[in-house]
């Protein structure tokens, strides 16, 4: 790989290097596989394709090739326990319901924790060409660092509100622009980069937004559930679902943001999936 995805830090298990290899040939194969896949549905009712089988096998294949002694977290094999510091949480396909369609916003999720806490991750949209790699020293966008300049403001006439597709049934949400562009992971890239001024995300799992938390830390970003709870990425490390849902803004504006979703029916906390 050209790209340089940033310094390898040295308590890495695995070099910077080599995930992002790994991840860009994973997403290179479901690109591929897009032409023609088989697809079911998962006892959730959510859709499962070949291709995310497939992305999946090669990236544990490898992992646990080179990092034997690591715990995994993925998202159709569920948990392998390990040994020491760290887990690696896969999301072979965030965004299956969006590349089932044919659509270009998915992407592969690859995160790996520390303590229970995010260390570093890897974030890949083959269809549209972009690479973010994030630790606690670099974040990058294609090798390029990325700007983290926080300065889109709420009424920017850009600015959207980056929403689950069946937002509209579960919230009023008092702001001019929300849209649903298919991947979890990619919503919350986009606050990081300015490109959203914020993520109201499901109760998702852990492998929705592990690969993708180094960046909103290392972007200033606030993650907090939609009752204003701290987010704990360690209390989801066996694959629990959210126990709510969650909010991604800049501090600056959370608040602001946060009293513009109404969910219906239901006070923030309560089981919304």
């Amino acid at each position: 790989m050209s790209d340089n995805p940033g310094k390898a830090l040295g308590d890495l298990p695995i070099s910077p290097h080599m995930l992002c290899d790994w991840v860009t040939e994973a997403g290179a194969m479901a690109l591929e596989r897009q032409r023609g896949y088989t697809m079911s549905l998962k006892g959730d009712l959510t859709p499962v394709t070949s291709a995310d089988t497939d992305v999946e096998a090669f990236l544990l294949q490898r992992l646990r090739r080179h990092d034997p002694q690591s715990a995994i977290l993925s998202e159709e094999a569920g948990l392998r326990p390990g040994q020491g510091r760290h887990t690696w949480v896969l999301d072979p396909l965030d965004g299956t319901r969006a590349y089932a369609s044919g659509l270009p916003i998915w992407g592969v999720s690859l995160g790996l924790l520390q303590d229970g806490e995010p260390r570093a991750g890897v974030f890949y949209m083959p269809a549209v060409g972009e690479l973010y790699w994030a630790d606690g020293n670099t974040a990058t966008r294609n090798g390029t660092p990325v700007m983290c300049t926080g300065n889109l403001a709420v009424d920017d006439p850009l600015a959207f509100v980056a929403v689950g597709s069946d937002s509209h049934l579960r919230y009023d949400i008092d702001y001019p622009c929300v849209r649903s562009l298919g991947s979890t992971a990619a919503h919350l890239v986009y606050v990081a980069c300015s490109k959203a001024v914020a993520s109201l995300t499901r109760r998702v799992h852990l492998w929705d937004v592990a690969g993708v938390l180094p960046l909103l830390a290392y972007c200033g970003v606030r993650v907090a559930y939609l009752s204003g709870r701290p987010f704990a990425a360690q209390e989801l490390a066996r694959g629990e679902r959210l126990p709510e849902p969650m909010l991604a803004a800049r501090p600056a504006v959370w608040d602001a943001l946060r009293g513009a979703i109404h969910p219906r029916g239901q006070a923030p906390g309560q089981d919304q999936r």
